[in-house]
């Protein structure tokens, strides 16, 4: 383990077939493109020096994945704690059909309420916390690709707070650097090394400072 590594937060590209729909952890096919996306993220981790790359096993996660740890010859690790939250009963269903006082109630107790044969927003927690507190003690340069629920965990979680169910998902197919450890550590990404069509963001903790956000496309 080194005192100094960075972690690549990717959220896996735009889905096709489930506009209206709640899917959680059920399969759904990548839209047009993603192939795009996925070399975005291969030259990004690549950039940072990354050997592992960690994905959620959903097939939008994976597809990814598997392209960028061909190409690159880095270990893949597939790890089911990187799966999107479960709503159990209402996976696959309109959300216009769930109930208006399901829904109410999941609003007032984001941590605590449990769809029907779902996971609460605890448990989500609970796992996403223990893979980050395992990838930290790896201490390796890696990429993780997952999914808007774990990453909202994770954008706390890379200050050292326990993360917010309620903070913004980074947008689809977007790419973060993240420097961790030493603070004297520096990436040396530079912009002209970024994909333009990726939306990229570029931190250093804990030193506090953070670097300037390079944004492109959608």
């Amino acid at each position: 383990m080194t005192d100094r590594f960075a972690i690549v937060l990717a959220r896996h590209p735009a889905v096709t077939g489930v506009e209206g729909l709640c899917y959680g952890q059920q399969d759904v096919a990548l839209a047009e493109g993603w192939e795009r996306m996925a070399d975005g993220l291969r030259t990004v981790m690549q950039g940072v020096g990354c050997r592992i790359l960690f994905s959620s096993p959903a097939r939008r996660c994976r597809m990814v994945a598997e392209r960028v740890a061909e190409f690159m010859n880095v270990d893949l690790r597939i790890d089911s704690r990187l799966r999107e939250i479960s709503f159990g009963e209402w996976e696959g269903r309109p959300w216009h059909y769930i109930s208006r006082a399901a829904l109410d109630e999941w609003a007032a107790d984001v941590s605590g309420f449990t769809p029907p044969g779902g996971e609460s927003g605890s448990a989500l927690r609970t796992r996403v916390r223990q893979f980050w507190a395992d990838m930290q003690r790896t201490g390796q340069s890696c990429g993780v690709i997952t999914h808007g629920g774990p990453l909202r965990l994770m954008q706390g979680m890379v200050q050292g707070a326990p993360g917010s169910l309620l903070a913004p998902s980074p947008p689809l197919g977007s790419v973060r650097v993240v420097e961790q450890g030493n603070p004297l550590f520096t990436t040396g990404l530079s912009e002209s090394h970024i994909p333009s069509r990726l939306p990229l963001h570029q931190e250093r903790h804990p030193s506090g400072r953070q670097a300037a956000i390079v944004q492109g496309g959608t």
